[in-house]
């Protein structure tokens, strides 16, 4: 299991931080890069630290097979996902949220959409998730079609957070390159 750390996303405002893994970050790469004019998407997979207060996020599925997308929307299937999540929660791993993508040849990711507020706030009342602050990753590709950008975001007291990335690791050089800038500007 790659537990490598490439970008950690916060916000003063959440309680949540969430650390995304090269892991899980190449495989929405790949994922949304592949998916040509369709979104795709899939689930979170990873767990908590510190209290509740992080999230490492370890993995990302592939899109499951009875998914449904177009150019600017995605309905996630569930096929397989349950056999993975079992495989993952013997390793003290579990759902924390999904992730989805916008096709190539625009701006870096919008942020979530009414559509993403709603289904965000059904996972979290939803007793079978167990998930009450489910993250959301958007992955855009830039115009070129060649590598992409993320926004993180998760719900807490009802509303979407949008996190910022606040830390970059040390990771590949094609990797660091695809990440979003850590603000310049950050007051503590």
């Amino acid at each position: 299991m790659d537990e490598k750390i490439v970008v950690t996303f916060q916000a003063e405002s959440a309680t949540v931080e969430v650390r995304l893994t090269d892991a899980a970050l190449r495989l929405i790469e790949t994922e949304a890069l592949a998916s040509a004019n369709k979104e795709t998407g899939g689930i979170l997979i990873g767990r908590y630290e510190n209290d509740g207060n992080v999230a490492v996020v370890t993995a990302a599925t592939e899109r499951p097979a009875d998914s449904l997308a177009g150019r600017a929307w995605f309905q996630r299937g569930i096929s397989g996902l349950t056999a993975k999540l079992r495989a993952r929660w013997t390793q003290g791993e579990y759902y924390l949220g999904e992730w989805h993508s916008h096709p190539p040849g625009g701006a870096p990711p919008d942020p979530p959409s009414s559509n993403d507020v709603r289904e965000m706030r059904s996972i979290s009342i939803d007793p079978s998730y167990r998930c009450p602050k489910p993250i959301m990753v958007i992955a855009g590709g830039t115009s070129g079609g060649k590598s992409m950008r993320v926004s993180v975001s998760v719900l807490e007291t009802g509303g979407l957070i949008r996190l910022k990335p606040a830390l970059r690791h040390k990771a590949t050089q094609t990797t660091a390159r695809r990440l979003p800038k850590p603000p310049t500007n950050r007051t503590t």
